[in-house]
């Protein structure tokens, strides 16, 4: 029993020497690369949960550990104050403004008209059903400075449907813009 606990304690000693003469940094260090996401609502409809739901797929393309989204902050305030004088988004205006914002990528989703109400049965049909009028309209941007890649879409979808088969203006943004930042990366497209 002796001899046991003897070889045992030689062994521990051993496994701490070799994890002691192991560097103390064996990992790479992986840099976050930021992303501005900036929502300009000039209809007033965006709340906190649309937000989120529009931020978590542009997260789906820019996630962890190598970017990092900046919510509100610097590229909000530039991309807002932009808009505001009158400046066209374009490639041009979106690498200005993310060299000024100081972000690896800029997303910005412009919405004009995010609207959705009941319509009552139309007097010449026969069906009494109820019907739903949606109103999708929103200028999507993406802009990489890796590489100076520049994508956008101009969204204008209305539609009148059926009680329940509607697709919610929000859903429509959503993965319009999933497809725009997917594409950006060369991903497959999600949602579609």
């Amino acid at each position: 029993m002796k001899k046991l606990v003897h070889f045992l304690g030689c062994l521990l000693m051993m496994m701490a020497m070799v994890v002691t003469a192991l560097p103390s940094e064996a990992r790479a260090e992986i840099s976050e690369r930021p992303v501005g996401f900036v929502v300009i609502d000039q209809d007033g409809d965006v709340n906190g949960a649309v937000y989120k739901t529009w931020r978590q797929v542009v997260k789906w393309a820019y996630h962890f550990p190598y970017y990092q989204i900046i919510d509100g902050g610097e590229p909000q305030e530039l991309v807002s104050e932009a808009v505001r004088s009158g400046t066209k988004l374009d490639k041009a205006s979106l690498q200005a403004l993310s060299e000024k914002s100081k972000v690896d990528v800029l997303v910005v989703a412009r919405v004009y008209e995010l609207d959705e109400y009941i319509v009552p049965s139309m007097g010449f049909r026969e069906d009494n059903d109820t019907y739903v009028k949606t109103s999708a309209c929103a200028d999507l941007f993406v802009y990489k400075k890796d590489g100076d890649k520049f994508l956008k879409k101009k969204l204008r979808e209305r539609e009148l449907r059926e009680m329940g088969n509607v697709d919610h203006p929000e859903e429509t943004i959503k993965w319009e813009l999933s497809k725009l930042v997917n594409t950006m990366e060369g991903r497959p497209i999600i949602g579609a």
